[in-house]
């Protein structure tokens, strides 16, 4: 919860152009991590995109 909070902030203090700048490199981190995952099944076991959001959603991203 301390962790949201602190996001709140720091994203109130950002302008519109740095706030998109950040959500458009989060999401290419988000999509290198998928396909890493698809590529090492092996591995990780079959993961979909629904699986990476909720645990995404444990750590609120």
């Amino acid at each position: 919860m301390a962790g949201m909070l602190r996001t709140c902030q720091l994203e109130k203090m950002m302008t519109k152009e740095e706030l998109e700048e950040e959500q458009r490199v989060q999401r290419e981190q988000l999509a290198a991590i998928f396909q890493l995952l698809r590529d090492k099944q092996d591995t990780f076991g079959e993961v979909t995109e629904s699986d990476l959001q909720e645990q995404l959603k444990l750590y609120s991203i």
